[in-house]
């Protein structure tokens, strides 16, 4: 849904007219703007603190500020600007380390072709933002995507003939400038929404239709090339007494889903443990994979303290301590970003505030930084990204 653009002048968004097609910038740039907020300690959405100027209401002991707005240059650390503007319709992303000690945000655009495509934020080891370049362009509404095992993204593309495209982010690798389609998204493509790997090499891939089979591709070998040959695909099919198991038949996998999980979007795995989401029922499928069995739960149902996770629930990242999922949100009053303690209690990390000028968009973008002191997100439509932070100076868990 594409409704609404932001204009951002000094600390004002201002509303323009609601339009399919993305306006031009215009010739000022902004300047990133922190969070006027006072500080408190940090509990997970014990309490709110309203920061009208950036238009959220974050849980007490965050900051925020913006750091990218799409039609804009980006503004680097050091005062200069980047030569091309910041790109529209921000969806997933994802960050790796690099060589040099810096990291990358490698975030999506779903744009309509060929406006689509990958982009990165580029950080070095102070964590000062110091480039803006595109990864990835000439595709079209990438969407979801994940991260390999040897630090590359995977882009999904959402449309009947969409793929997944290997990128790599790294300035000094021979792939750099040679992202290629994978074999993820099969001959003949689909509305594939996002990839999650485990630590050997077998992916897993949503797709965002209401018969999008959701499908685990077991990798020939390890690196680069094991995403562009070989390989075995099947597809998740749910049985009686909630359990499930892998079939080589598509459409048996694409009648389970158009009876149990719909619209497939955000997934996650850890530990033998997959975890996705499903819009058109608010829900989150958990997967033991060595037991094959299953259970759905609704999303944001035993929400605690301050906030409102009444959505739909759409991309999500498992943290490394598997202490939290993160939780984006597709629509509603107050779209923000959540997360699932391991006893299945949700709180909010941020929302816009109610009724406000984020009102029906759609927070995209959560990703950490390698030392998990920063945390990314943004809302698409409106086309603002975020750099949350604890004020204490402690990682996210």
């Amino acid at each position: 849904m594409r409704c609404i653009q932001l204009e951002y002048f000094s600390h004002i968004l201002t509303w323009k007219s609601p339009s399919d097609t993305p306006t031009s910038a215009p010739s000022s740039s902004y300047q990133p703007s922190s969070s006027s907020a006072p500080t408190f300690p940090f509990v997970f959405g014990e309490s709110f603190v309203t920061d009208t100027d950036l238009g959220l209401e974050l849980s007490s002991g965050l900051s925020a500020r913006l750091i990218a707005l799409s039609g804009r240059p980006v503004k680097y650390s050091n005062g200069k600007e980047s030569s091309r503007s910041f790109h529209y319709y921000i969806d997933a992303a994802g960050v790796v380390s690099l060589p040099d000690g810096g990291y990358v945000y490698m975030s999506n655009s779903e744009d309509d072709g060929p406006n689509g495509g990958v982009f990165g934020l580029y950080f070095d080891r102070d964590g000062d933002l110091v480039k803006y370049k595109a990864l990835l362009t000439g595709t079209t509404w990438n969407c979801g995507g994940g991260l390999t095992p040897w630090n590359t993204w995977i882009s999904c593309e959402e449309h009947s003939t969409g793929q997944c495209w290997q990128v790599d982010p790294d300035p000094s690798s021979d792939r750099h400038s040679s992202p290629q389609i994978t074999r993820l998204g099969g001959r003949d493509g689909g509305q594939y929404e996002s990839v999650r790997n485990p630590d050997r090499p077998v992916f897993f891939v949503t797709e965002d239709h209401e018969a999008g089979a959701l499908r685990r591709f077991e990798a020939d070998g390890n690196g680069w090339n094991s995403l562009h040959s070989g390989g075995k695909t099947t597809y998740l099919q749910f049985l009686d007494g909630s359990r499930f198991q892998w079939t080589t038949s598509e459409s048996a996998g694409r009648s389970s889903a158009y009876r149990y999980y719909q619209n497939a979007e955000g997934i996650s795995y850890i530990d033998g443990v997959l975890y996705f989401t499903v819009k058109t029922t608010k829900s989150l499928f958990i997967l033991d994979l060595d037991k094959m069995t299953y259970i759905r739960e609704s999303t944001g149902a035993s929400l605690e303290g301050k906030g409102s996770f009444a959505s739909q629930p759409d991309q999500i990242v498992l943290t490394e301590n598997k202490k939290y999922i993160y939780f984006a949100e597709e629509g509603g009053w107050s779209p923000g970003v959540y997360v699932r303690d391991r006893e299945g209690s949700y709180f909010t990390i941020f929302q816009g505030i109610s009724q406000g000028r984020f009102q029906n968009d759609e927070t995209v973008g959560i990703a950490l930084s390698p030392d998990r002191r920063k945390l990314y997100a943004g809302m698409q439509e409106s086309g603002v990204l975020f750099e949350i932070s604890r004020d204490d100076g402690e990682p996210f868990e």
